[in-house]
């Protein structure tokens, strides 16, 4: 059979990650898709092959016979392709894994997880890289990490990537213990003390910016603006100054009372933290075992949080 013309790469990753969640809305969800437009994806694909691929039984959907046996081939031409890529751009799979780390998990979630995987996968060598999230996703579009670890991308960014959920994340505003605000309702302590807000590129600081807005402070003007810890820290030990930012960031600070934080009594001011990676690895390769690990992790990190 001719491949037709029209079929792109969006139909493939499509179709795998709806194979692989095994309904629409999961995957959708996944891809930070519409439903509607996934649906429409899998529906061409379809009809530029002439096949069924899947059967719709409420909101369950099962492969086909025929969609079993395209899943197979799709698979072995996903790692084909994205092992043309890494060789071209010079990534040895061996036995290493790549990860781009971004700072809500750098400082726990991520160094418990890679110090098991380590001791289970005792040839394989860790590479981190950290960084903005956008610098991140082109790494990971160009092969030259393999998986990213951190909050949901901005839906721009998606396309032909998969998210796959971890766990949620808090926002929290953060001061020093014996700040003058800390038993303050959020808003007076806003509207009394100065700011350091996420960089205006950080995914969290659309969240910030909602919640500044709800409390009238759509105006309030920032003195900083960070994400990194060490220097917020060293802002915040010497001022009045207040933080936004994840609670991964500062989860040890917190334990060790460094900081504290005021209460913002605020459901939305959270996210979901999880793996952004292309759709396949190879079965228990390096990046496979470690995507697995880490989410046994967050399983336990949930379980630990609620108790």
């Amino acid at each position: 059979m001719t491949i037709p013309s029209s079929l792109k790469l969006r139909h493939l990753e499509a179709f795998l990650d709806v194979a692989r969640h095994g309904n629409i809305s999961a995957a959708a969800r996944a891809r930070n898709v519409s439903q509607p437009a996934l649906s429409k994806t899998i529906s061409d694909l379809e009809t530029l092959m002439s096949v069924k691929l899947f059967d719709r039984a409420g909101r369950r959907t099962a492969l086909t016979a025929a969609g079993a046996t395209f899943q197979s081939s799709a698979l072995a031409a996903m790692r084909n392709l994205e092992a043309a890529v890494s060789g071209v751009s010079g990534q040895a799979a061996g036995g290493q894994v790549k990860v781009g780390v971004l700072p809500t998990v750098a400082g726990g979630f991520f160094p418990a997880a890679a110090l098991e995987f380590s001791r289970g996968y005792t040839d394989a060598l860790v590479t981190t890289v950290t960084g903005p999230n956008s610098s991140l996703i082109r790494m990971l579009r160009s092969g030259k990490i393999d998986l990213m670890i951190g909050r949901m991308p901005m839906a721009r960014d998606m396309p032909g990537l998969a998210f796959e959920f971890l766990y949620e994340e808090p926002i929290l505003l953060v001061c020093r213990p014996d700040h003058p605000a800390r038993e303050w309702s959020a808003r007076k302590a806003l509207k009394t003390y100065p700011l350091i807000l996420p960089n205006s590129g950080a995914i969290i600081r659309q969240n910030v910016n909602q919640y500044l807005s709800t409390l009238g402070l759509a105006e309030a003007k920032p003195k900083f603006e960070t994400v990194a810890l060490p220097v917020a820290l060293a802002l915040l030990e010497q001022s009045d100054l207040l933080w936004f930012i994840s609670r991964g960031v500062v989860e040890r600070e917190l334990r060790a009372g460094l900081l504290t934080s005021i209460a913002m009594n605020s459901d939305y001011m959270t996210g979901a933290i999880g793996l952004t990676r292309k759709f396949t690895f190879d079965a228990d390769s390096p990046a496979d075992r470690l995507a697995r690990l880490l989410h046994q992790h967050a399983q336990r990190l949930t379980v630990t949080r609620q108790s």
